[in-house]
């Protein structure tokens, strides 16, 4: 099973033609025929339609503040499709902060595989915030997730994660395939910079590739470049070899 998640306003990144993600979120809003590089990941894989999912990345540009309900909107869907038997294997793609919500999803399916709990959303209602646990989510186990692909990874998202305070920093051992390409650009023009999340890789096997050349939205934007070109081939080509369809 494949699940991928895009990167912050990829909706101007995909064609207004595509419908809505598992969430109900618009996949794209652009009149023109242009796709993410995500997108083209998804659209391109060879996983029948009833097991891969594509999900819209985050829409707050600023503080990617939104990244905390996709990762419980994904993890919803692995979880529900584990337990219908309908995902034997699993891999992750992702670009930006959703490659830095995939990082976070490798630490969030360990802690599951090891104790079948997990935490559910922090709610607050105004004095004091809370944060359930869920026992007994899995009625199967866990599959190993065969690859996970990031198109430059960026871990500037201001809310803390759902599991520690950061996002996107372990890719964990349940990993087997790792590759990772990242662009040479890391101003932004407003202030700050994008951080790249180097996580602490402890998958099986890993690649990375830096384009010194490419902006970050040319890594993983529009997928018409050369530098998408290059990056995309690199993503694929890695997924190839760890046998993701």
């Amino acid at each position: 099973m494949l699940v991928v998640v895009d990167g912050t306003w990829s909706m101007n990144f995909n064609s207004d033609d595509n419908g809505e993600d598992p969430s109900g979120r618009a996949i794209g809003n652009s009149e023109d025929d242009i796709r993410s590089n995500s997108r083209r990941f998804f659209e391109e894989s060879r996983y029948p339609a009833n097991k891969k999912f594509y999900f819209v990345g985050p829409g707050n540009g600023m503080n990617g503040n939104d990244s905390y309900p996709i990762y419980f909107n994904v993890l919803r869907v692995i979880e529900r499709e584990i337990n219908s038997g309908n995902c034997e294997e699993l891999s992750l793609v992702g670009w930006s902060r959703g490659a830095a919500i995939i990082g976070e999803l490798t630490e969030g399916l360990s802690e599951l595989a090891g104790s079948n709990s997990r935490r559910g959303p922090r709610v607050s209602n105004g004095r004091r915030t809370t944060q359930a646990t869920l026992d007994n989510v899995l009625s199967r186990p866990m599959p190993t997730i065969k690859y996970v692909g990031l198109f430059d990874s960026v871990s500037m998202i201001w809310r803390s994660s759902p599991i520690d305070r950061q996002w996107g920093e372990d890719i964990t051992a349940l990993v087997q395939y790792f590759a990772h390409v990242t662009a040479g650009d890391r101003g932004s023009g407003m202030g700050f910079s994008y951080a790249m999340r180097n996580p602490d890789i402890q998958a099986a096997r890993s690649e990375r590739h830096h384009i010194a050349d490419a902006t970050h939205g040319g890594v993983g934007g529009s997928d018409g470049t050369a530098h998408a070109r290059e990056a995309y081939e690199f993503i694929r080509n890695h997924a190839n070899i760890a046998g993701c369809l």
